[in-house]
């Protein structure tokens, strides 16, 4: 990607992730989260681990985003928080159990644990032969995909440092390790997956609602054309509980076998001839003791939905 058209991309993203877009925050979870993991392993040294912390940092990025105040320095912002937070995570493993007791794996995976501590072991034992930012510098390398110019940028420190690092890093790397250790560290970088567990986590845990859906604007068009549900300044589909409603685009999507969301209606039958009409996946219309009238019905990409009567409702 040209570097301009990036840094301003970055710049548009913070922009908008400021004021509510939730979707432009994710971009930066992907543009970002292998740098940051990256930092993450070059200190606690344990790739597993790395990711929670990694996970953390981010989910205190998207709280203290309004606290930064020059978008170019995102960057270099990222690094401080990924930094400190895997410093705690260190911190807090030396205060509980020993490392080998603390990742100790089950007995039905115990030969694949051991392939992989071992390799990790052994990386991380000769990382040790590495000073602080040569050890980043070659976990960026590997896991980033970024240019030694973005490495550079990232670190705070010139081109030629960043090539000279990883230059030196690469040697001592190949001289302690036996066998070809690279495609080992490129088999742990984030992908997708990792991203969207983070931007979950932080949905959830800031009491938002949000649906899993394979192709957002779809679904988005499908809920204001047979709900007529409202759209939000953010871009969010508005419920009848003045709540935003998150569509969260997720590749590979599995739908859930619970119903997402429950709709009260006024008139139930009225609403499942309508979907009925309208060619919507819908069960047939059940009876219960305590809910009343009810069934489910389904959105184009498999997710299910309760509508529900409300007898007040009906009355009004």
């Amino acid at each position: 990607m040209d570097e301009d058209k990036q840094g301003a991309d970055v710049h548009r993203f913070i922009t908008e992730a400021r004021n509510g877009d939730f979707n432009a925050f994710r971009q930066i979870v992907l543009q970002y989260s292998n740098a940051m993991l990256s930092v993450a392993f070059s200190i606690i040294g344990d790739f597993h681990e790395a990711q929670d912390a990694t996970q953390e940092a981010l989910i205190k990025c998207y709280r203290r985003l309004h606290t930064l105040e020059n978008p170019s320095k995102l960057g270099s912002w990222l690094y401080a928080i990924v930094y400190r937070t895997s410093l705690d995570f260190v911190k807090k493993k030396k205060q509980t159990l020993p490392y080998e007791e603390a990742i100790a794996p089950s007995i039905n995976n115990v030969d694949r644990w051991l392939n992989q501590y071992m390799a990790q072991e052994m990386i991380w034992n000769a990382m040790q032969k590495l000073e602080e930012t040569s050890k980043t510098a070659i976990m960026l390398y590997y896991l980033s995909e970024w240019s030694m110019k973005e490495i550079g940028q990232f670190l705070n420190i010139s081109l030629s440092a960043v090539e000279s690092r990883i230059r030196r890093a690469k040697e001592i790397l190949k001289r302690h390790l036996t066998g070809d250790f690279e495609p080992y560290i490129r088999l742990q970088r984030l992908d997708r997956n990792f991203e969207q567990r983070v931007s979950e986590t932080i949905l959830r845990n800031a009491g938002h609602f949000y649906i899993p859906v394979r192709h957002r604007e779809q679904i988005s068009d499908w809920f204001v054309r047979h709900f007529q549900l409202g759209i939000s300044r953010h871009g969010n589909l508005l419920i009848e509980s003045g709540h935003e409603l998150y569509l969260l685009e997720c590749h590979p999507h599995l739908p859930s076998e619970l119903p997402l969301l429950a709709f009260e209606v006024s008139d139930i039958e009225e609403l499942w001839h309508k979907l009925q009409h309208d060619e919507i996946k819908s069960e047939l219309i059940q009876t219960n003791k305590l809910i009343g009238k009810h069934f489910v019905f389904y959105d184009p990409d498999g997710n299910a939905y309760h509508a529900v009567e409300n007898k007040s409702k009906k009355r009004a």
